[in-house]
């Protein structure tokens, strides 16, 4: 059975399925650093934060001072600027978020992707944290007493004891804690 279509109608109809259509422009120009120094600025900015600065010196410490600087340095230099170096050339290169550019690659590496955002996720949360307690501390240190210099607030148990000039001769047992210790906790 032949079908017979008037001509006008097959006009009317892709007539209106191109106007649906999305039209083929060119693509929008990606935005470029002005200069490698600014893009250095950034990058620089965003690795090196306040945790940092406070943090490695403890790590050293803790671990064992100038013994722990020199794996630390050759796992810098072995495993972190790489790294970072292959993330920074990924991101660049396909244009892509942190998950979507290791699909791009690969899609069996996605899953790269979501570990590193999970990665940030515990980084962030644990960096607010550090930063509450900064924010807590300070506006505490703005009150006429300071609330871990004393023994008079409603934290503080009846093992609390303030060591001062005129209480040291007293007998001291395990069971005393002290203001500022009773605040931390």
């Amino acid at each position: 059975m032949k079908e017979n279509f008037d001509p006008s109608v097959k006009l009317k109809l892709v007539k209106i399925a191109s106007s649906t259509a999305q039209p083929q422009g060119k693509p929008k120009q990606r935005e470029q650093w002005a200069s490698k120094v600014e893009f250095f600025l950034a990058v620089a900015g965003h690795i090196i934060g306040l945790g940092n600065v406070w943090r490695f010196p403890y790590l050293c410490y803790k671990n064992g001072g100038g013994a722990f600087f020199v794996p630390y340095i050759l796992f810098l230099f072995s495993c972190g600027i790489p790294l970072f170096f292959l993330e920074t050339s990924l991101g660049q290169y396909t244009s892509q978020g942190g998950i979507t550019c290791w699909r791009k690659i690969c899609p069996l590496f996605e899953g790269l992707g979501y570990g590193s955002q999970i990665v940030i996720l515990y980084t962030g949360v644990y960096y607010i944290i550090i930063l509450a307690w900064a924010f807590l501390y300070l506006f505490f240190s703005f009150s006429s007493e300071l609330p871990w210099a004393n023994c008079k607030n409603s934290w503080n148990t009846e093992s609390c004891m303030e060591f001062s000039e005129n209480n040291m001769t007293d007998n001291i047992t395990d069971k005393i804690t002290s203001p500022v210790v009773e605040f931390w906790e």
